[in-house]
């Protein structure tokens, strides 16, 4: 038994060291990415007085556990605002809802006497302060097509209702219940293409709390943006 506790501390040790290195990695390109979008924007000549962005989103989103493939079953909806720091580099609020996906450890607080008999209704909400470097692909100015890479942090909220029943009276009522989550680090990749001159379509992949399995979401979603 000792043994198998030691094995079982090694293997945990060494998961813990992937999973540190991985966000050190992680750190360290976001910070090469902001040099390099940072030294590009000091040579640009562009000027643009429109600075504020809003997008909608429209996707599918799912999380995976260990070893089984994400299924991205819960429709997406978001929200975006962003404000351009300068013409390559933004700051951007978002919020997104997905129904369907919810993950709580805690579980209803119900008595003895009662007993849970399905899931009603669940859902996550999801919302993030992202940072956004832009990079032109093409240099003509429509249709313009950019790739932009995000990373940014933010709070998850998922909510779950069951349908309780009473073991004394059979009777049947809903219990809802919560949890907040801090989400340490999210981040994706997407193309934004200008079909007007304030409109583009955007694409999008994201992937949020990412490594901690039923709370990771990852998400596909088209977006709809207009500039001012």
């Amino acid at each position: 038994m000792r043994v198998k506790r030691d094995i079982e501390r090694i293997v945990k040790n060494g998961y813990n060291i992937i999973k540190t290195s991985m966000k050190i990695i992680i750190a360290i390109l976001c910070l090469a990415i902001c040099l390099l979008c940072w030294e590009t924007d000091l040579s640009a000549q562009e000027k643009d007085n429109k600075r504020w962005e809003v997008s909608c989103y429209f996707g599918r989103g799912g999380h995976g556990t260990e070893g089984a493939p994400i299924i991205y079953a819960a429709p997406s909806y978001g929200l975006g605002v962003e404000y351009f720091l300068t013409p390559r580099i933004s700051l951007e609020g978002e919020i997104n809802y997905l129904s369907g996906i919810a993950y709580v450890s805690g579980g209803p607080s119900i008595s003895r006497y009662e007993r849970t008999v399905k899931i009603d209704d669940l859902y996550r909400l999801i919302w993030d302060i992202n940072l956004l470097f832009h990079f032109d692909l093409t240099k003509i100015k429509r249709p313009k097509i950019r790739l932009f890479l995000t990373v940014g942090t933010g709070y998850q909220y998922d909510w779950m209702e069951s349908i309780v029943v009473s073991l004394q009276t059979l009777e049947f009522s809903k219990c809802g219940y919560g949890e907040f989550r801090f989400i340490y680090i999210n981040y994706g990749a997407g193309l934004k293409v200008n079909i007007l001159d304030d409109w583009a379509l955007k694409f999008l992949y994201k992937i949020h709390c990412a490594g901690c399995e039923e709370i990771q979401t990852s998400r596909f979603a088209f977006g709809l943006s207009y500039r001012f």
